[in-house]
């Protein structure tokens, strides 16, 4: 039953699952499949209707580019809010439920900055893109990923976790890794 959940929909992703296994090369969902590699092959990834449909729960990531930025304890979505505006600076863990008018309508985008070869692009919900594009306003979730998950791969690693990106969409991922993953970044 979970492989055909994990055909239909995405396999499932949980930072608190990572966090127990420390070796990202042996990462495999519950299905039984290897996934999330390290190797830039692609991992299709559900929607984690918890953090969807109910809150996501954020903790501190790092500072950079004068931004703050968090990742969701369980299913890796970062936030980036501007140092200056950040609601959330003063927390050190926080519930923070989906902006569902930028989902549906796209989110109004400004430009943070450019690293690992895309411009970083977010949201004053907080949500980021990674996009080749060096001029986005606007950023709408195409269908394929709104109705069957994101399409991820391995970009870097910083901060203790591996980030991923969306193929389709440019939605960055952060999943909880041990600092091998280091390694395999900068060897690739």
């Amino acid at each position: 039953m979970t492989r055909i959940a994990c055909a239909m929909w995405g396999h499932h992703v949980d930072n608190h699952v990572f966090l127990e296994n420390s070796n990202p090369s042996q990462r495999t969902c519950r299905c039984g499949t290897p996934y999330l590699g390290v190797d830039g092959s692609l991992t299709r990834v559900r929607h984690t209707l918890s953090c969807f449909l109910g809150h996501h729960t954020y903790q501190h990531l790092v500072d950079r580019d004068n931004h703050h930025e968090y990742v969701c304890v369980q299913c890796g979505h970062p936030l980036l809010f501007a140092a200056d505006s950040d609601p959330y600076a003063s927390s050190a863990l926080f519930d923070k439920k989906v902006r569902y008018l930028c989902g549906i309508f796209g989110h109004h985008v400004s430009r943070v900055t450019s690293r690992d070869g895309f411009v970083e692009y977010a949201c004053r919900c907080g949500h980021t893109f990674l996009r080749p594009e060096s001029e986005v306003e606007m950023v709408k979730h195409p269908m394929r990923c709104v109705l069957a998950g994101h399409w991820i791969s391995f970009l870097t690693a910083r901060a203790g976790y591996a980030e991923y990106v969306c193929l389709h969409c440019g939605h960055p991922f952060c999943f909880a890794a041990p600092d091998t993953v280091q390694g395999k970044a900068s060897a690739a």
